[in-house]
């Protein structure tokens, strides 16, 4: 059954602002209410939204302004001073993360270690969306473990790219080598960093200064989506995600004397259309998989927790930052990605993941992130509970 646009949005935005207002009122977070509106809206639910590809629509633009805004409010300049945050820390708890992931599967399940490893895919990105926000409105984005966690989520949007050009690969469907296709990749990025640099010091400076010249903010709204599309569909015609260019499009904007007057422009869209991606994975899941599948995913909740937070922890002590900035880190960022749906996706498709494991994985990751806005604003108090058992044995003895 076909509906107008607009009755589908009616419906989502009605069904929505329900949820959320009872959940407001049970003190809920948010996100939650999201996740609970598409469990109600699924296909799986309900037969009105069974072809609905216009909420993935909106979901992947919530996405793309989510990032463009990230990029907005850190800048060049700001991502030069974490720059080993990035490299080395993010890379850390990306190949930490695969490597734990993958072993521990193909010991407890043993699956082929094809399989085994693109679990690790899947587990290597946390959720940029839930955590940033939480950041942000907790006033904890400059802050070390904030800096670091920032830099490790830059890392994962970056690396979703070769993670879903090793996928095929992996599936055996590939028809180039694995180092073919990771030179291709980085060849891909130096040409993107250099257009980034010709747009960055040249042509959006002057770009903008014109704009301003008519002393609207409704045309400068124009020109800031002009740009952010623009260069998004550059990335991706590169064979990059989206994603990336929307950030790329946020740290230029950041480096000009515009960016205050671009952040106040995009906040009010941001959280509209990133609540439609949130109500868009509720969606994808079959609610009927905790009737038949109750202990695996209580098994595999705790299991991803546990593997995430202790990649996390290490990929801190590399850096040999201190241990309250590794716990707090480490439990931040121990949920399953946005991107990694996309990856999953794809698993599904090259037959790497059965149809069962896909809703175990999509239960797991939509509880997971239930939970993350909770352990991201007490993370700094997970180093003090875990010393207190110590303290009070030293007080005794």
């Amino acid at each position: 059954m076909q509906h107008h646009v607009l009755l589908n949005l009616f419906a989502i935005f009605g069904v929505a602002t329900a949820v959320i207002v009872i959940c407001k009122f049970l003190k809920i977070r948010y996100i939650i209410g999201y996740l609970i509106t598409g469990v109600l809206l699924s296909p799986n639910t309900s037969q009105y939204f069974a072809d609905m590809e216009e909420v993935d629509v909106y979901a992947e633009i919530g996405i793309i302004l989510l990032l463009f805004t990230v990029g907005l409010e850190f800048s060049f300049s700001n991502l030069k001073r974490i720059k080993n945050y990035v490299l080395i820390g993010g890379a850390s708890q990306v190949f930490l993360t695969i490597l734990l992931t993958a072993g521990l599967i193909w010991l407890l399940m043993r699956p082929s270690v094809e399989e085994s490893i693109f679990w690790g895919f899947l587990y290597a990105l946390s959720s940029t969306a839930i955590v940033v926000k939480v950041l942000q409105d907790t006033n904890k984005i400059t802050t070390q473990h904030g800096k670091f966690i920032l830099a490790v989520l830059l890392f994962q949007d970056i690396m979703i790219v070769p993670l879903m050009l090793f996928t095929p690969i992996l599936a055996g469907a590939g028809d180039t080598s694995p180092m073919e296709a990771l030179l291709w990749l980085l060849g891909k990025l130096v040409l993107m960093g250099g257009i980034a640099y010709l747009l960055a010091r040249f042509v959006i400076p002057f770009f903008l200064k014109t704009v301003m010249k008519i002393q609207s903010q409704e045309v400068f709204l124009i020109a800031l989506v002009f740009i952010v599309t623009g260069i998004a569909l550059l990335t991706e015609e590169l064979g990059l995600s989206l994603a990336l260019g929307a950030f790329i499009a946020g740290l230029i904007i950041a480096e000009t004397e515009y960016h205050r007057m671009a952040i106040s422009c995009f906040l009010p869209f941001r959280y509209v259309f990133m609540s439609f991606f949130f109500i868009s994975m509720g969606m994808l899941l079959d609610w009927k998989i905790f009737t038949t599948d109750l202990g695996w995913i209580v098994f595999w909740f705790f299991f991803t927790l546990a593997v995430k937070a202790v990649a996390g922890i290490l990929a801190v002590k590399v850096m040999k930052l201190d241990w309250k900035t590794a716990l707090a880190v480490g439990f931040s960022i121990a949920q399953i990605g946005e991107f990694s749906f996309v990856l999953a996706q794809s698993g599904l498709e090259y037959e790497l993941i059965s149809k069962n494991n896909y809703q175990i994985f999509l239960a797991v990751s939509i509880l997971l992130m239930s939970v993350t806005p909770f352990i991201v604003t007490q993370a700094e108090n997970i180093h003090p509970t875990f010393l207190k058992p110590f303290k009070t044995k030293r007080h005794v003895g």
